[in-house]
């Protein structure tokens, strides 16, 4: 009797346990999914439904880009959130004018489609550094996950981080990926 009410506590401890554990994942994926392109989706896009050609788009400060609305002929309007960040012009060309997110809305027929834009830029486009030095490269916008990469490594170095540091004299660019664009600095080593 006193065996099966101690198993039957550690069954329930690890009910509980498992619970709780479940609970915290749930948490931590919807906080994920939250921040995702995901999020922003209302649903299966159809084929012949109106919907815009992207739903998401990096671009990098002072790149363009069309957004178009497939499916149609008729009159479209489209505005930006943030106007600062990006702006849209009456044929839906987007143009990046400094880092940060804005949403690119098109109205048509009472409905609005929206278009996340995020822009993109490093924080410093020529270095110079003396042999030894270290600098930190940075990727400013909404950019979670960068690619960093040196073009000549026995001149300077880059870690995963934007961690620079400068190994002998000669000149370098180092490279950083972001979804798909790719940004550089010109580095020279004295």
């Amino acid at each position: 009797m006193v065996r099966s009410n101690k198993f039957r506590r550690n069954n329930s401890n690890k009910l509980i346990k498992g619970f709780i554990i479940l609970i915290i994942l749930i948490l931590i994926v919807f906080s994920l999914y939250r921040n995702s392109g995901l999020f922003y989706r209302k649903g299966i896009i159809l084929p012949f439904s109106l919907h815009l050609n992207r739903q998401e788009v990096y671009l990098v400060k002072g790149e363009e880009f069309r957004i178009f609305v497939y499916g149609i002929n008729k009159r479209v309007s489209f505005y930006s959130t943030n106007f600062r960040v990006a702006g849209v012009n009456f044929n839906g060309r987007v143009y990046a004018y400094q880092t940060g997110k804005a949403f690119i809305v098109a109205k048509v027929d009472g409905k609005e489609l929206k278009c996340r834009v995020k822009v993109i830029d490093l924080n410093k486009k020529n270095l110079k550094l003396k042999v030894g030095q270290t600098y930190r490269l940075k990727v400013k916008g909404p950019a979670v996950f960068a690619r960093y990469k040196s073009s000549n490594p026995e001149v300077a170095t880059v870690n995963m981080f934007g961690h620079v540091k400068a190994k002998q004299r000669g000149k370098t660019t180092i490279s950083v990926k972001v979804k798909g664009k790719t940004l550089k600095c010109t580095l020279v080593v004295r």
